[in-house]
């Protein structure tokens, strides 16, 4: 596969880079899909481009940021590095006259979503939910005492903390320093991702690698994958989790999407993509599970009203704790992971 043909300019921002080409398979077959830029952490208004591959349909950042400048769109702050991606948020501090109008600002969501909760109410039991929670437990379950689990893109100590206990002798590698010093201050062996930190896990002695919401970011994930593989002892477990660039938020919102996380996203797989990227690279036997899950979709229109002067910049990430829209997305997103539409999926593959 060869190298994607770049073209590198400045801007009074940051370095940026245009990809003529797919970086998997090479197609200069491209379609823009969107353009944004990052709403998350509001670091600037530079606008970046995001492609679809025709031929693979891998959606990416053809527009990016150069590697060596991406840095700066990752505070200090950045929630996988202080262990908060799940830590609930306070709502909004409303004033009384945006507390009367609040059930009006969702008004029009309740009528979206009215039809689909009324089709849906009578047959709810009979559809085929699964407990994907459950089966991804399953899969973390040390095989035998000593067993090895390296979360590559760890982020904070915390989730290493729990796979310790349960009995996983754990191993954490990640682009941040910050990261790194905290995953080993609470004990556990740490590497800061670099070409010579390989060297210091042995080939064929790890039993499972996690990367939660890690691939996305890599530029050279093909590289990443393949280092890791050659880590991985024959049978071992690699699970993966990505936002859904077919997911049903994605295709509503779109630039507005809140998966998008642009520019830090700079490769957005599905499903089908991603199973045919890891059998190239020798992994087999996967299982996908469809998370089903409400605050994507409730964030992503908070994106939407803060665009339209509904609500401020502060209350979007806060959207995802309105218990009525969270009640009203249950049902809808529950379906989207039936249809395999979810807003983020889960790719369990052996080596």
């Amino acid at each position: 596969m060869n190298a994607p043909t770049t073209l590198i300019f400045t801007t009074s921002l940051v370095d940026t880079e245009a990809l003529s080409t797919c970086p998997n398979c090479s197609s200069n077959k491209l379609n823009i899909w969107c353009r944004a830029y990052d709403r998350q952490h509001k670091s600037s208004q530079q606008e970046f481009i995001y492609s679809r591959c025709k031929e693979c349909n891998l959606v990416f950042l053809s527009v990016r940021p150069v590697e060596t400048e991406v840095y700066k769109f990752y505070p200090e702050n950045y929630a996988p590095y202080k262990g908060t991606l799940n830590q609930r948020l306070q709502e909004p501090n409303l004033s009384n006259d945006r507390q009367a109008c609040d059930r009006q600002k969702y008004q029009y969501v309740r009528q979206i979503l009215k039809i689909s909760l009324n089709a849906t109410k009578a047959s709810f039991k009979a559809l085929p939910f699964k407990n994907y929670t459950r089966k991804i437990q399953e899969f973390y379950q040390p095989t035998e005492k000593g067993a090895k689990l390296l979360d590559f893109g760890c982020g904070s100590a915390q989730f290493l903390n729990e796979a310790r206990k349960q009995g996983w002798n754990t191993l954490g590698m990640d682009f941040s320093e910050q990261a790194v010093e905290q995953a080993s201050r609470n004990g556990h062996k740490a590497l800061q991702v670099s070409p010579t930190a390989w060297n210091e896990i042995e080939d064929a002695s790890l039993d499972f690698v996690r990367m939660n919401h890690v691939l996305e970011h890599l530029y050279h994930p093909k590289q990443v994958l393949t280092a890791i593989g050659r880590k991985m002892k024959p049978g071992a477990i690699l699970h993966i989790a990505v936002p859904n660039p077919h997911g049903i938020s994605s295709q509503v919102f779109r630039s507005q999407w809140w998966g998008l996380e642009c520019p830090r996203h700079v490769m957005l797989y599905s499903p089908p993509v991603l199973k045919d990227f890891l059998l190239q690279l020798g992994f087999s036997n996967f299982k996908v599970f469809h998370e089903s899950i409400t605050k994507d979709f409730a964030r992503s229109l908070g994106y939407f009203l803060y665009d339209r002067g509904r609500i401020s910049s502060n209350e979007v990430e806060a959207m995802m704790q309105h218990k009525l829209l969270a009640a009203q997305l249950y049902i809808p997103m529950k379906i989207a992971a039936i249809c395999q539409a979810s807003d983020r999926f889960h790719i369990f593959a052996k080596k």
